[in-house]
């Protein structure tokens, strides 16, 4: 088990250093500012410091595996032995405050290991006046933008067309799955 040090002298020190952990652990792609700002909350000298990747990898992985359920509430305590009771306190209560946050992250990361992960879409309506073999044709063409990431967390875009018809197929089925059960 490894202790980790971190010098706070405040209860709300503790907590926006928890919070943005988790900022660091959910947000994708990471951002430069975010480790400037924990680099500077953990009284560190540089953002790009080894130090501070170590740190943060330890936290991340304390924090997956409390919320995975490996390590309970006393475990999680144990791992902050410098920082007062009242401090534990805070810093557990901050990370229950941002569990579902970070068991969706999870599950996000399991899922797209094996599949593209839908994160947004967009999409357009668009009407065909006529093609080249005869000027009276008019159609209704939907263009659909899934933005996807995949296990390298890089964004991917995929794009598809379909005909009216289809597109209210689809909405069909989707009204259908909403009242399934079948998560949202």
């Amino acid at each position: 088990m490894h202790d980790l040090l971190i010098n706070v002298a405040k209860e709300d020190d503790i907590v926006q250093i928890i919070h943005l952990i988790i900022d660091h652990l959910l947000e994708l792609p990471k951002s430069a500012s975010t480790r400037a700002k924990l680099a500077s909350a953990l009284n560190l000298a540089s953002a790009s410091s080894e130090d501070l990747t170590v740190t943060l990898r330890l936290l991340e992985n304390l924090l997956r595996q409390y919320c995975l359920g490996e390590i309970n509430e006393s475990e999680l305590k144990a791992h902050f032995s410098n920082l007062s009771p009242p401090m534990q306190g805070a810093l557990v209560e901050a990370v229950q405050l941002r569990k579902p946050e970070i068991c969706q992250f999870l599950v996000n990361e399991i899922n797209a290991k094996d599949h593209l992960l839908m994160e947004s879409f967009d999409w357009d309506v668009k009407w065909i006046m006529g093609n080249s073999s005869l000027a009276s044709a008019r159609e209704q063409i939907a263009t659909v933008v899934l933005n996807c990431r995949g296990k390298d967390q890089k964004l991917k875009a995929m794009r598809f067309e379909m005909s009216r018809e289809r597109l209210a197929e689809v909405i069909g089925v989707l009204e259908r799955c909403e009242g399934s059960g079948v998560d949202k």
